[in-house]
């Protein structure tokens, strides 16, 4: 056929996709008018001379639209139509009926009835042909492109499913494996403090009973001794701690957080009075939470501003703000501030920025409050300038007064 070949090849120059009209009439004469009307790089017109021969055609590819002639010899456009209709493969092409006979409403109606969407009158106009073919043919194409999309979007989500589904068992695992962290932490710092004790008290009466009987040099490897003996028992305390926070489940009642920040600064009062700080607050509110573990984060934030002071004297303030869903909670103090270069090391077990000589501690406190306003559902943050002090900031979500 010179006419679909001419479509094929205008339409494999432009890249553009294909769309397959059929055109079914028992006239090669109105086959061929048609196929005049309707040429076009973005089709491909496929003829079929009778009802049959059109039904055959549609089990060999698929069609943007039908235009069926009505009277036939044989099966009639009618009938034909109806044969489509009944295959589910068929059912949802577009049918235009063309016909020069049945002009009366009741014909018409009748077209519709077998499922036409359309009922054209020849001799047709060819715009208005032309036209309405355009239409369907952009409808399947979009109709193909949306199936695409769909097909896409099932793929993407059926790999979603499946990557969510991993990550839940990663994070499963991750839990597992933190758990199991936490118990050998636990476990192994326990069971280390009895025999590192023995390893402190007698290094610590090595010191008492031979110094200054030896040489200065064997003084001096005892006090190594006795320092880093004190310092590894307050190491494996503090790891002890840490490990239980994560252990114990939390007792979770209303906390008034004034009651709190009372405890934790009664725990630091030796602090205080060593270095006359002076600490404020704003109004507490009442949280959701465990008033114990909350005690430890209240007292590590003051005790680092009292700790890690420049020269003038430590002043800590402590204030709350009502956020919609959360309390947004602030320690702000006057001290060394933190360098923003450490903002990913502050929060990390047993990271240090300071030497042991110029600020005592195991670099924890830090960890365990994270540790504990996470458990709490919160976040917690810090803003800091070098030279002018630090605030941290966390989180804790609002009461249900429902509840």
């Amino acid at each position: 056929m010179p006419l679909v070949a001419q479509s094929v090849s205008s339409c494999r120059e432009t890249g553009a996709s294909l769309e397959n009209v059929l055109l079914v009439d028992d006239s090669l004469q109105s086959l061929l008018a048609l196929e005049a009307i309707l040429e076009g790089p973005d089709r491909r017109l496929i003829r079929a001379t009778s009802g049959e021969e059109a039904l055959k055609r549609l089990l060999e590819l698929p069609f943007a639209v039908i235009l069926l002639d009505v009277q036939m010899t044989g099966i009639d456009g009618y009938q034909t139509a109806k044969l489509i209709r009944e295959r589910e493969k068929t059912r949802e092409i577009p049918i235009i009926f063309l016909t020069g006979h049945n002009r009366d409403d009741a014909q018409i109606a009748k077209g519709y009835a077998y499922g036409a969407v359309d009922y054209i009158l020849k001799p047709v106009i060819p715009e208005t042909l032309r036209s309405k073919v355009a239409i369907f043919i952009e409808l399947s194409r979009r109709r193909a492109a949306l199936m695409q999309k769909n097909l896409e979007l099932q793929v993407a989500e059926n790999t979603l499913r499946e990557r969510t589904r991993e990550l839940g068992e990663r994070v499963e695992d991750l839990a597992r494996s933190n758990a199991e962290l936490e118990r050998f932490a636990y476990v192994a710092s326990h069971d280390l403090r009895e025999p590192l004790r023995m390893v402190t008290s007698y290094t610590k009466l090595l010191a008492r009973r031979y110094k200054g009987k030896l040489d200065s040099d064997a003084d001096e490897f005892i006090n190594f001794a006795v320092d880093g003996a004190v310092r590894m028992e307050h190491l494996i305390e503090d790891l002890l701690l840490y490990s239980r926070v994560g252990m114990r489940d939390l007792f979770v009642k209303p906390v008034q957080c004034e009651a709190v920040l009372t405890r934790a600064l009664d725990n630091l009062q030796r602090a205080m009075q060593e270095s006359g700080a002076r600490v404020t607050h704003d109004p507490l509110p009442t949280v959701k939470g465990d008033d114990t573990q909350l005690v430890q984060v209240f007292q590590n934030l003051i005790g680092n501003g009292i700790k890690f002071r420049g020269k003038m004297t430590p002043c800590v303030h402590v204030s709350a703000k009502e956020k919609t869903e959360a309390w947004v909670f602030a320690i702000q103090d006057n001290g060394i501030g933190i360098d923003p270069q450490y903002a990913d090391r502050i929060f990390v077990i047993f990271q240090r920025l300071h030497s042991h000589g110029e600020y005592p501690g195991s670099g924890i406190g830090l960890a365990i409050c994270k540790k504990v306003i996470e458990n709490h559902d919160g976040r917690i943050w810090f803003e800091s300038h070098p030279g002018k002090g630090t605030t941290f900031y966390f989180t804790i979500p609002k009461m249900d007064l429902s509840e």
